[in-house]
Parts: C-alpha cells; structure tokens; sequence
C-alpha cells in the first residue's frame, strides 16, 4: 500500500554569526531522516529535548524548507513546491502545536479561529454554512456550543487544546501532526484527549505524526516510535518490540510503571550531548554508550532492518542485521 507520507533524506542547516571577523556556523538540527508513514497509522517521534524532533515536525508541514531531501505528500514532494502551489495541498495536512495558549488569537472568539482556514483557503462559506461548521467542529472534539462565544482567557487548558484540535479538522485532512500537545496537561485531561484522538482517527480514517516526551504515552498510543538523537533517526520501534539500540534501551527503562511490585533500576546515561555545530565523525551516541566500539566513533552507522517494522542504526548490532531499511 502506497505510504500517505514519505519522507526522504531530510535535513535541515541553520546557520548562524557571520560578519566582521566572526565565522558563520552551521548546527545541523535534523540530518538524513527517512521514514514512511502509513494510512491510519500513529507513528510517534521521541527523543531528548534538542534532538529534532520539532523541526522535523515543521519539515513534514514544509513550515520549514529542508536544506535536503524530499518529503513526498501522497506522492508528491511539498519540499520542492512553491507557496501558491502548496496552499492548496495544506488542508490535507495540519498542525496541533504544544502550547494552546500561544498557537489560538486571544483577539479571536472560537468561531473566528475555527473559521480561519476557510478563510484562508478562500473557501466561501453562507452565515449558515459558516454557523453549521462551527457547531459540527465543537461537537466533534466533544465542547459545548457555548463556547463559540468565547475568547482564549475564558476557557480551561484543556478545552483551548480541543479548540486546537478542531481548527485542524476543519478543512477534513488526512494527516495531522501533534507536537506535544498533551504536554502542558494534567494527566487526567491528557487521557480525555487521547480517547478523543483515539475516537476521531477511528471515524474519520486519520494518520497522526505524535510527537512527545512521554515515553508511556507514546507505547501506549502509537503504532511505531521514531527515537531521535542529535537530529537522527537511530531507531524504529513497533509497539511492543524489545528495544535494541543502548539509547533506546535507556529511554525505555527510564518509564515507571505504577506498581510497586514492578520495582526496576533505573540506569542513568553519562556523559555530555555532542554539539549539533561540530558533529562527531562516528556514532553520535557514543561518547556516552555503555557498550562502544572502537568503529563506533569511526564511521556513521547505518539504519538497517531487524524485522519488517524495526529498524536500528547501531554498530553493535550490525552482524543481526538482514537488510537495509531505506
């Protein structure tokens, strides 16, 4: 089955200085990342805060233009398109961001924000028309009427993130990419707004990009987990898989289950994140790897499949591997 997602390659370069005896500098924030995401699918992205995993999210929506590589939308590569040629294509795919206090106009009631992408998209609407779409947005992220009326300062957390979610249904994508957005919530808010993202995936056939810090709720919510270090994919996880790759490992161990019965040791990682302006020639990892080799700081490991659905870019592990994954 064709993926409804492809991403190909995919880096990006910022830089930064430059002038008057002042080198410019170049970080790499996201460097030869391919994955492909299927339709219906979760696949989420986990990694430590500076690993990349915001401006992938930002790449994938071409918020960002990728230095390299392509990002293939049912085929065809966003990357490459121009504003005007993208705009159309935009209502295909959309974006919930982490912080609803900042991503909603205070200046805007909820209609107006809900209404936006028509306008936008120069989709005329009739008051009717217009009136009706607003109630269907609020039923379906399960929020009063009522609060068509209201203003950002008037509503719960919660109830803004809903809102939030709505604007990105609006024009019916297919994909919708979820940057932290259940990380400014309490936990019991948070599991109302999985169960509702669980439900509005079942009914409408949507494919989610899930981004997060949160370990269990990432095993719990996603099909497949992306773990990201320095800005590349070392390991693709199936939900339920024993992780192979020592920062995988460490991030896994690193989840409490809440049983006190189930007591573990948590392993902690030593060491300091290598620079994203001065790459280490070999494994990004290695410096704080329990289990390095003298190749690992030599030579960049390749993503290489173990199974159909998981994949590692680890030295160590190189002689199991069967074939390479992209």
């Amino acid at each position: 089955m064709k993926p409804i997602l492809s991403v190909r390659g995919v880096g990006r370069t910022f830089t930064s200085g430059g002038g008057f005896l002042k080198a410019r500098r170049h970080f790499r924030a996201v460097s030869d990342v391919s994955f492909d995401v299927q339709r219906g699918e979760v696949l989420g992205v986990v990694g430590e805060s500076g690993c990349g995993k915001s401006t992938l999210a930002r790449l994938i929506m071409r918020l960002l233009t990728p230095t390299t590589g392509e990002v293939l939308f049912d085929g065809t590569d966003i990357a490459s398109l121009s504003v005007r040629a993208l705009r159309p294509l935009r209502r295909h795919f959309q974006m919930v961001f982490q912080d609803p206090y900042s991503s909603i106009d205070p200046r805007q009631k909820v209609r107006d924000t809900l209404l936006e992408p028509f306008q936008v998209q120069g989709i005329p609407l009739t008051l009717a028309q217009a009136n009706a779409k607003v109630d269907a947005l609020l039923t379906m992220v399960a929020l009063p009427l009522h609060l068509a009326d209201s203003y950002q300062h008037q509503m719960s957390g919660g109830q803004k993130q809903r809102v939030g979610i709505a604007r990105a249904l609006a024009l019916d994508p297919s994909l919708i990419v979820l940057d932290e957005s259940t990380a400014s919530l309490d936990v019991s808010i948070q599991a109302q707004v999985i169960a509702l993202l669980q439900d509005l995936r079942d009914r409408l056939d949507l494919t989610y990009v899930f981004i997060s810090h949160d370990l269990a709720l990432v095993q719990y919510f996603c099909d497949r987990t992306l773990v990201m270090y320095l800005g590349r994919v070392v390991e693709v996880l199936p939900r339920g898989a024993t992780p192979i790759h020592p920062y995988t490992k460490a991030l896994m161990a690193s989840v409490l289950v809440p049983d006190p019965h189930q007591r573990h040791e948590i392993v902690r990682i030593t060491g300091e994140i290598p620079s994203g302006y001065d790459e280490p020639l070999g494994c990004a990892f290695a410096g704080r790897c329990p289990r390095v080799q003298p190749r690992c700081r030599e030579s960049l490991p390749i993503l290489r499949s173990q199974t159909d659905q998981h994949a590692v870019a680890c030295h160590v592990h190189e002689s199991t591997v069967l074939a390479p994954e992209f």
